[in-house]
C-alpha cells in the first residue's frame, strides 16, 4: 500500500482521548492514510486497545516504548513512516472534516511549500469553544484569502509562536535536511523543529480551524513548574537566535520577547505575585502595546490594592 499521507500520534496514559483522535482522522474519509500510534509505557489500557484496533484496521501500526517522550515518540513514527507527508496529531486533539484534504491541496497548489499549519480551537474538558488561536493575531485575522504563502517564516514563526503541533503537515523529505525533533529538550522541541524548516524551506497556513486543541486541567504545560520550565524553554530558543546571524530584525525579536514576558506574566499571576505580573506584563506591552496588556496590567494592579502583598 502506497501512503499519502503518515499520522502520527505519540500517546502515554490517553486512552480516554485516543478513539476521538483517531475516529477524526478516519472522518477524513481518505484511504491513502497511515497512522503511527506510539504508545509510550502507558498503563490505562492503551496497549489492549490500540492491539484490538490495529488487528481490526490494518492501516494503524502501534509502536511500543519505554518512556521515550513525545519528542522521542516522533522521532520513532516519522523513521517508521512511508508517507509522501508527515501529519501530526497529540492523543488528546482531534481533527475537523477536511483538514488533510484541504492541506494536500495546498500543498498540491503549491509544491515550494515544505510545512503547512492551519488555525485552531481551544475546546475545554467538555469538548466546548472558548477560543481560536489566530483571533489574537491581527497579521493572520486580516488575511480574506483562506490559503496563506507566509513572506519570512522564521520571523513570523518566532515572532509569533502560533504553530499548533496537531495541526502541522510536513514534506516527509524535509525530515533529511532539518533533522528530527531534539529529544534532549523538555519543552518547545515541536517549536524548534518548525523553527528549524521555516530557515530552509517555504511555509504556508490555513487561516480556517482544523483542529480541536483540548486544555485539559492537569495537562503537562499547565502546572506551576512545567509551566516555568516552559517558558525556559522558549526563552532559550530566542536567545540562541539572538546569538545567530540570521536576519532577524529587531521587530521580530521584540515580538517574541514580548509574548515571553506576557507568559511570565500570566505564570506570575497565578503564584499571585502580582507585581512580577505587572512588572512583566508592563515590559511586554513597552515591547509591543496590545489592548489585552493594557488590561491585564490594570487587572495587576487592582489586585494589588486589594490584596496583602506577599
Amino acid at each position: 500500500m502506497v501512503y499519502t499521507v503518515s499520522v502520527i500520534i505519540p500517546s502515554y496514559n490517553c486512552l480516554e482521548y485516543l478513539p476521538k483522535a483517531i475516529s477524526s482522522i478516519f472522518q477524513q474519509n481518505r484511504t491513502d492514510i497511515e497512522i503511527i500510534i506510539v504508545n509510550d509505557n502507558s498503563s490505562d489500557g492503551s496497549a489492549e486497545y490500540l492491539a484490538a484496533l490495529s488487528q481490526k484496521e490494518p492501516c494503524v501500526n502501534v509502536i511500543t516504548a519505554n518512556g521515550v517522550g513525545a519528542a522521542g515518540a516522533r522521532n520513532l513514527a516519522i523513521e517508521e513512516a512511508s508517507g509522501e507527508y508527515i501529519a501530526f496529531l497529540d492523543a488528546d486533539d482531534y481533527w475537523y472534516p477536511n483538514k488533510l484534504l484541504a492541506q494536500l491541496a495546498l500543498h498540491a497548489e503549491n509544491p515550494n511549500v515544505a510545512m503547512s499549519f492551519t488555525n485552531y480551537d481551544h475546546v475545554n474538558e467538555q469538548y466546548q469553544y472558548t477560543v481560536d488561536c489566530f483571533g489574537y493575531w491581527s497579521q493572520f485575522t486580516n488575511i480574506s484569502t483562506p490559503t496563506h504563502h507566509i513572506n519570512q517564516p522564521l520571523a513570523q514563526v518566532l515572532g509569533h509562536n502560533v504553530v499548533g503541533t496537531s495541526t502541522v503537515m510536513v514534506k516527509a523529505s524535509v525530515f533529511e535536511t532539518v533533522g528530527l525533533f531534539d529529544t534532549s529538550m523538555s519543552y518547545c522541541e515541536d517549536w524548534q523543529l518548525w523553527l528549524k524548516i521555516c530557515e530552509n524551506f517555504e511555509v504556508a497556513v490555513l487561516t480556517k480551524s482544523y483542529t480541536g486543541y483540548l486544555v485539559r486541567r492537569n495537562s503537562i504545560t499547565q502546572t506551576d513548574s512545567k509551566r516555568l520550565q516552559h517558558l525556559e524553554c522558549i526563552e532559550h530558543i530566542i536567545t540562541g537566535y539572538k546569538q545567530r546571524d540570521v536576519g532577524l530584525s529587531r521587530h521580530t525579536f521584540a515580538l517574541a520577547d514580548a509574548k515571553l514576558k506576557e507568559g511570565y506574566a500570566d505564570y506570575y499571576r497565578t503564584q499571585n505575585k502580582f507585581i512580577n505580573a505587572l512588572c512583566y506584563e508592563g515590559y511586554a506591552f513597552l515591547l509591543n502595546p496590545q489592548i489585552r496588556r493594557f488590561k491585564n496590567g490594570l487587572g495587576d494592579i487592582k489586585k494589588l490594592i486589594l490584596s496583602p502583598i506577599t
